[in-house]
């Protein structure tokens, strides 16, 4: 890769290739031939695959990710989900579901400056039913989170995703806002259910954020900029019936 020096570029030229990279003008060579493998494609296929099913994600939990539009946050997103579903290939199918968690998407930080506490990870368990049963552990609000002064009380913002990776199709199974008091007792969320689809096997993700509200001058508003707000993957895992 070149910097363009006296030109603004972007295009192809005989064996040149122009373009624009994180705010330069850049050139290089057109890249020679390179024969293909079955495991490049299959490789080029898994990121294929993490890159359109990681904008699905990133779309339903847009509401609650205060950085939904960084660059850098949805290459490591996607390079996650591309590890993921390489690792899911070779895995014994049967070790993926006494898992607590599946690698390289569990405990995943949408904001790499401000990470998800580990004390809020919950327990997950599926019913006969099919019904998702969720309870975050209890925990001492001003113990647990580090929150800024004059907090008044914290909220809790949870998304429940459910992805096929055969259809590549993802969808919200839940969404829930839980108020908490930011003190020095013992506070226990309540469960939480919710209906999971049986059709098939599913990829489910539990996405979590932590906003903090201040009390100044008797008016309660939001302390932290969106862009420190902690917002994570608490949970992560494969569902069948």
């Amino acid at each position: 890769m070149a910097r363009q020096r006296d030109a603004q570029l972007i295009g192809t030229v005989n064996n040149l290739i122009f373009y624009k990279f994180r705010g330069f003008y850049c050139m290089r060579l057109k890249p020679g031939y390179v024969r293909r493998t079955r495991a490049s494609v299959k490789s080029g296929l898994n990121f294929g695959k993490a890159s359109r099913i990681g904008r699905q994600i990133r779309d339903v939990i847009c509401p609650i990710n205060p950085c939904n539009s960084d660059k850098m946050m949805i290459c490591r997103f996607t390079g996650a989900l591309n590890k993921m579903i390489s690792w899911k290939e070779k895995e014994d199918p049967a070790s993926m579901y006494l898992a607590k968690g599946l690698p390289f998407v569990n405990e995943f930080q949408f904001n790499d400056q401000a990470d998800m506490p580990p004390a809020i990870q919950p327990a997950v368990n599926f019913t006969e039913s099919g019904k998702m049963e969720i309870q975050i552990p209890q925990f001492v609000s001003a113990e647990t989170l580090q929150a800024p002064f004059y907090t008044d009380h914290i909220v809790f913002k949870m998304i429940v995703t459910s992805t096929s990776l055969t259809e590549m199709k993802t969808e919200k199974v839940g969404m829930i806002e839980t108020k908490i008091p930011y003190n020095h007792e013992i506070f226990q969320p309540s469960p939480v259910s919710m209906n999971v689809s049986k059709s098939q096997e599913r990829l489910i993700l539990i996405v979590l954020a932590i906003e903090y509200f201040v009390n100044k001058k008797d008016q309660v508003q939001m302390a932290t900029p969106p862009g420190r707000l902690p917002c994570g993957i608490v949970w992560a895992g494969f569902h069948t019936n």
